[in-house]
């Protein structure tokens, strides 16, 4: 279902592009820049509940033999699941994919039946690396949510035009600051593309308990605001667009049941 209100379609309350397994998305400025292995898989609808049925049962099999690696799911209304997996650096992830080789073996025909019953339900898969930045990103002094009650995720994907990530930046932290100051509730994480991602390219996920949740905060800060600071929130909604050469928005929500937390040791 499409969004009624997007930030960047209304009346300029735009997040310009506005993951440990704890939920991804929110408390940014709590955390320091993390590095995350990022799976997108594109789902074919006709079997999206196969995929899901088979991640839970994969997870299940993962539980058993206490597999290391923990990662958080979310999913958007075109089909797209995302998995998130913390990294170090770029060498952990040479040891992600070493434990699910060892995964398999230990596993055996188990593993490999539900492998082919995924590969059959989504139409491809890649893998990617992006960093949590802090500094893009806007925590609000009063939240109206805690974070596990995060269930709708609004994205913004953003590719950017050559030459202008330092402007971008510049502009996003202003952004954030212009939250600040209207008293917005509603915080975002943003995020920086690296390895796998058609740089330069920004993402960022604004949480809240459901998707009417977004607009009615819209509502009441509209009616809080003079006619001068619409006007302010009007020519920031301008200036974001001189800097992408790709602009798209997803509904989204997040998906613990396809989640999965390692066992404590």
């Amino acid at each position: 279902m499409k969004s009624k209100i997007s930030f960047l379609s209304s009346v300029g309350l735009a997040v310009a592009v506005c993951f440990v397994v704890l939920p991804v998305f929110t408390q940014a400025q709590e955390q320091k820049a993390q590095a995350y292995l990022m799976w997108d898989y594109v789902v074919k609808p006709s079997m999206a509940k196969e995929f899901e049925a088979a991640t839970i049962e994969e997870n299940g099999l993962f539980a058993g033999i206490k597999f290391p690696y923990g990662w958080t799911a979310y999913s958007t209304e075109d089909f797209h699941y995302y998995f998130f997996i913390p990294i170090r650096n770029f060498a952990a992830i040479d040891g992600i994919y070493a434990a699910f080789g060892q995964a398999e073996t230990q596993l055996g025909e188990n593993y490999k039946t539900l492998e082919k019953r995924l590969e059959g339900s989504y139409e491809y898969f890649r893998a990617a690396v992006v960093y949590l930045r802090p500094d893009l990103s806007y925590t609000p002094a009063k939240q109206n949510i805690k974070p596990e009650e995060s269930n709708y995720i609004f994205f913004e994907f953003a590719h950017i035009l050559p030459g202008k990530v330092k402007e971008f930046e510049a502009y996003y932290k202003e952004w954030a600051a212009l939250c600040q100051k209207i008293g917005f509730h509603i915080g975002y994480a943003a995020y920086q593309g690296d390895i796998g991602t058609d740089m330069p390219f920004y993402f960022s996920a604004m949480s809240a308990k459901t998707q009417a949740d977004t607009s009615i905060e819209e509502e009441r800060i509209m009616k809080l605001l003079s006619q001068e600071e619409k006007e302010e929130l009007g020519a920031a909604y301008e200036k974001a667009f001189a800097y992408f050469k790709k602009y798209e928005t997803k509904n989204g929500r997040s998906r613990p049941d396809l989640s999965y937390t390692p066992r404590a040791k």
